[in-house]
């Protein structure tokens, strides 16, 4: 297997673990934290790969996750982000405040 395989299938398993975390709030809830968390917590490429995967069809994801990737789709343009990460903020709509910024 390669090593972008293996990547892949981490990033797979980490989204899963984090969308079983957020499954007890509700779905609609639950993919809204887990978006805030990915938002806020893992890289632009982590994001970026991962995302890649659920739009090729995101075999091995849980619902939920496949459902805050969704959100991440829709917060901000990939543009958008990387020049508020570049800024030094959080890029995907986090409000101030809130858990994930």
């Amino acid at each position: 297997m390669s090593g972008r395989a293996d990547t892949l299938d981490t990033l797979v398993r980490m989204a899963n673990q984090i969308a079983r975390f957020f499954e007890s709030q509700g779905h609609e809830p639950g993919a809204l934290g887990m978006a805030d968390h990915l938002a806020a917590f893992w890289t632009p490429r982590m994001r970026d790969d991962i995302q890649r995967h659920a739009d090729a069809g995101g075999e091995g994801l849980l619902p939920l996750a496949v459902a805050a990737l969704a959100i991440l789709r829709k917060r901000a343009a990939p543009e958008l982000s990387r020049a508020l990460e570049d800024a030094g903020g959080v890029s995907v709509g986090t409000e101030r405040g809130s858990d994930a910024g």
